[in-house]
């Protein structure tokens, strides 16, 4: 009996370590937020000052850096970066929105009125152009002159979020009828519009090198579920229980990031979708401790995964990194203390550009 005590006990262990496994360590002090992060593990984020603006940082390895903005921003954040370091984003100058592109740090370039989201490796930034008239329009940001990309769906606004490294460009218009879908335009123009799941509503928000596409879709019910298009079908990725859910990222192997309402008032938790399989991912991280994973943003292909959490009751970034299966347990990790930089801010919300779901 001993014997088959301990063979269950290591055919226990062995289907845990089938899983992912992670380690969390904390980016900046309370408040700040992670956005974007590339394949070298360099993480873009944003912060707020005491007196209420906002500004860039990247955590590089344990070292935070803040980046500058233009003349006059009385507001800079930034939402991706690439593996060359270059950081799309926007800042507030006068009154309006400038989008701005980081390529010779600490100072940006002004590309535009409007918002950058996405960035490939090529340095285009996908985004929302404000034309004269102030509406918003789906736009490329390109040093080699930029492409407006109109209404996709047929509406009065319209936004890109995420460009490949092939140009095609994943985003979210609003529809003739006053709805919202998701769209993908290839670099040749060709639009395709993205279903959803019986409801009115559809999002893209990431899209990967094969031409796969992650965000949310609108169920008959009217709950919003995260989901992948392969095509213009939406693949509903499951639940962790509770109503909502939403994909916020996706990699080159397929694996995407967001996050999901639990059972009942529990709240959310952050996830991981990989090879069919939905995880919560606060059971999957090693030193866990204090952490509650609220929310995950982005995913590189190295599986290194950011985004905002609760821990000791303050909310923080995060980042996630995979451990070896047979890693031994790890002390939980301490959050940097708040005075490496006077910082404080909400996760950024893609809500300024008026389509990206909300959630608690």
């Amino acid at each position: 009996m001993k014997y088959l005590h301990e063979m269950c006990v290591l055919s226990l262990a062995a289907t845990a370590w089938a899983a992912p496994i992670y380690k969390v360590t904390a980016i900046g002090p309370s408040g700040a937020s992670a956005t974007g992060i590339n394949n070298s593990g360099v993480v873009v984020g944003n912060y707020q000052l005491s007196d209420g603006s906002y500004r860039v940082y990247v955590w590089n390895n344990g070292v935070v850096s803040t980046l500058g903005g233009p003349d006059g921003a009385s507001n800079t954040k930034a939402f991706g970066i690439n593996d060359a370091g270059q950081i799309s984003g926007y800042a507030d100058i006068g009154g309006g929105s400038q989008a701005l592109l980081w390529s010779n740090l600490p100072s940006p370039t002004i590309l535009g009125a409007g918002y950058g989201v996405g960035i490939n490796s090529s340095g285009e930034v996908a985004g929302m152009r404000i034309r004269d008239d102030g509406s918003g329009a789906a736009h490329v940001f390109r040093p080699t002159g930029d492409t407006a990309l109109g209404q996709p769906a047929g509406g009065s606004w319209s936004s890109a979020y995420a460009i490949s490294d092939s140009g095609t460009v994943a985003g979210t218009g609003m529809t003739a009828t006053g709805g919202m879908q998701g769209f993908v335009r290839s670099s040749s123009g060709n639009v395709s519009l993205l279903g959803t799941l019986g409801g009115r509503n559809s999002y893209a928000r990431s899209i990967n090198s094969q031409g796969t596409v992650a965000g949310g879709a609108q169920t008959t019910s009217g709950a919003l579920a995260a989901v992948i298009w392969q095509g213009t079908a939406p693949t509903a990725l499951g639940s962790l229980g509770g109503t909502n859910s939403y994909a916020s990222d996706i990699n080159q192997s397929g694996s995407v990031v967001g996050y999901a309402d639990l059972a009942g008032s529990a709240g959310t938790s952050a996830f991981l979708y990989q090879n069919g399989n939905l995880y919560d991912l606060n059971t999957r991280v090693l030193n866990l401790g204090a952490w509650r994973l609220l929310e995950a943003v982005s995913i590189n292909d190295s599986g290194w995964i950011v985004g905002r959490g609760m821990y000791g009751g303050e909310e923080r970034a995060y980042l996630l990194t995979p451990i070896a299966a047979a890693a031994a347990s790890a002390p939980a990790e301490v959050p940097e203390p708040k005075t490496l930089l006077l910082m404080g801010a909400a996760l950024i919300s893609l809500a300024l550009l008026r389509n990206t779901p909300k959630h608690e």
